[in-house]
């Protein structure tokens, strides 16, 4: 059975107990704090403090730097910050009710400054826990960041069908989202952190297979 509180990561309490019993394909969310990750500048257990006070708590609050990770709720709870809304049949559908979980990880990151270009110490224990939970690696939307000019009714059934397949998304790329995400992201380096942490480089077909 898989942990709902990550192994080796820091706890802070706060979140709500907000627990809808969702269906569908397992999915992570990433996004950014906006702040400066500089060592010192802005320590994950300062942002999740932070973001819980604001009523905004993600499951995981990482510094890429550092390695510091915060965990301020159950994987079985649903995160506080607002991931994006589509109106069905007179209703609005809360996209971070969906799936079986759906596990949001705020990166101690600014958007114009892609944390996958610096080094990501401890990526590999996230990515093994949201693995334990059914979260596929993929990243079915494609990397994040792309500026969509006109959400017109296509793109926004392109972007329901590929959240449908659940994985690996960006902040941007839920449903309903109007918000800028993560920045550009190298989505097959976050996703193969092991061929990171061993001095070598994601290959072309490595990429490719992240992203299906």
């Amino acid at each position: 059975m898989a942990d709902a509180w990550m192994p080796g990561a820091q706890r802070l309490t706060g979140g709500n107990e907000h627990a809808p019993p969702g269906a569908g394909a397992p999915r992570a969310v990433w996004t950014v704090t906006g702040t400066d990750p500089a060592p010192g500048a802005g320590p994950a257990r300062a942002e999740a403090e932070r973001l819980v006070a604001e009523g905004r708590a993600p499951h995981l609050v990482w510094h890429p730097l550092s390695g510091e990770t915060v965990q301020t709720l159950a994987a079985t709870r649903r995160s506080e910050l607002p991931l994006g809304e589509t109106r069905y049949y007179e209703q609005y559908v809360d996209h971070a009710d969906e799936g079986r979980v759906c596990l949001v990880v705020a990166v101690v990151a600014q958007r114009g400054a892609p944390f996958t270009d610096g080094p990501m110490l401890g990526l590999t224990a996230i990515m093994d826990w949201l693995g334990s939970w059914g979260v596929a690696r993929r990243w079915p939307a494609g990397p994040p960041g792309a500026e969509i000019a006109d959400r017109d009714r296509l793109a926004r059934e392109r972007t329901a069908r590929m959240w449908a397949r659940g994985g690996h998304f960006g902040h941007d790329q839920v449903p309903g989202s109007l918000l800028p995400g993560p920045g550009l992201l190298d989505v097959g380096r976050l996703l193969t952190p092991e061929i990171i942490e061993n001095g070598l480089h994601a290959s072309h077909n490595a990429r490719a297979t992240a992203i299906s």
